[in-house]
């Protein structure tokens, strides 16, 4: 997806190739550590016998099922080690704590969101409604679009509408041409989620909450929010014209940077970098900070948001429904928020 003019994406393309060097045993041990780290949290909040030490410990592991996704995000593109079974089998096994199979995200996110970002019906993340598609919705269902606007609510957004809808149970069609391979892995996703809810249930029902239910909670928020934050945003235009869309790329830019605080963008494995990744997703995440900084020294074009929680509360303020024609976010009445 182009986030620049088209004239530009090649020269800012070339210069994000020095960027784009793998290092396979430094990424191997990036991913190890992680595992550990997700495996020591996971272990205190499951069985420690203080039921404080659980919720506080299953706070980190919540956070490092983000980290693990974005590994296993980053090895899905083919960009996190030179080799691609290799990358294959890190991020099949990174996927596995979020139960997500890997061919399904692998379809809807880099042949659909990456492809199309920002045009609606085909790219689904987060896209915004109409008013009139608001108001034709039943009444539950405004509640839902309400609450997935939520500080709080909007983790629901990720496990309903993507994880639940796209990659546990896609569309057939979606999947047909490789419907054995999403079998698959539904049934290792589903076949590690029974042994580790037997596994945790061995120690009583609070240990499925501490242990399970809680970290998948806030990973749940992390992803919903991320996935805001990247793509919706006052001076980021969708389009629902597949025409006008490839005529505003010239001009318009698709992605956000969000400059995260640093620890939680350490923490994340930059992902938040998001323009660079857009740009050329062979870049691995180890060397996103920097081919980020690259683009940013060459282009102005670039829409850089330093996260703070007004600015977080601003968005989900302004940015509800979507006037299409005049390209500019609504509230729930219909109402313009920006001038």
């Amino acid at each position: 997806m182009a986030v620049v003019r088209p004239e530009r994406n090649a020269e800012l393309r070339k210069a994000l190739r020095p960027y784009r060097a793998k290092a396979d045993l430094f990424a191997a041990g990036l991913f190890a550590a992680d595992v550990a780290m997700y495996v020591l949290f996971t272990a205190l909040a499951v069985g420690h016998p203080s039921l404080v030490v659980r919720f506080a410990a299953g706070l980190p592991a919540g956070v490092l099922l983000a980290v693990l996704f974005v590994v296993g995000h980053d090895a899905c593109h083919g960009s996190f080690t030179s080799r691609r079974w290799l990358n294959q089998l890190i991020g099949r096994l990174a996927f596995l704590p979020t139960l997500t199979p890997y061919s399904t995200w692998e379809l809807s996110h880099n042949l659909t969101h990456h492809v199309y970002t920002n045009l609606r019906p085909l790219d689904y993340l987060w896209a915004p409604l109409t008013k009139r598609e608001y108001d034709a919705l039943p009444a539950w269902r405004k509640k839902l679009e309400r609450v997935y606007r939520h500080p709080l609510g909007l983790a629901l957004y990720y496990p309903v509408e993507i994880w639940w809808k796209r990659l546990l149970f896609p569309a057939r069609r979606f999947v047909q041409p490789s419907r054995a391979i999403y079998v698959a892995d539904s049934a290792l996703c589903s076949g590690v989620f029974l042994v580790a809810l037997g596994f945790t249930a061995r120690h009583g029902i609070w240990a499925v909450l501490t242990g399970m239910l809680w970290p998948f909670a806030i990973w749940s928020w992390l992803m919903s929010w991320a996935l805001l934050a990247q793509h919706t945003h006052p001076g980021v235009p969708w389009f629902d014209d597949e025409r006008e869309w490839r005529e505003a790329q010239s001009r318009t830019v698709m992605t956000v940077h969000v400059v995260a605080p640093g620890p939680l963008n350490f923490m994340l494995h930059r992902i938040m970098e998001h323009t660079a990744h857009h740009l050329d997703v062979t870049v691995p995440l180890y060397h996103l900070a920097a081919a980020q900084a690259e683009l940013e020294s060459r282009s102005g074009e670039l829409v850089v948001e330093r996260w703070t929680p007004r600015s977080f509360l601003e968005h989900l303020r302004s940015c509800k429904l979507y006037d299409y024609d005049r390209r500019r976010w609504l509230d729930f009445d219909g109402r313009p928020t920006r001038r």
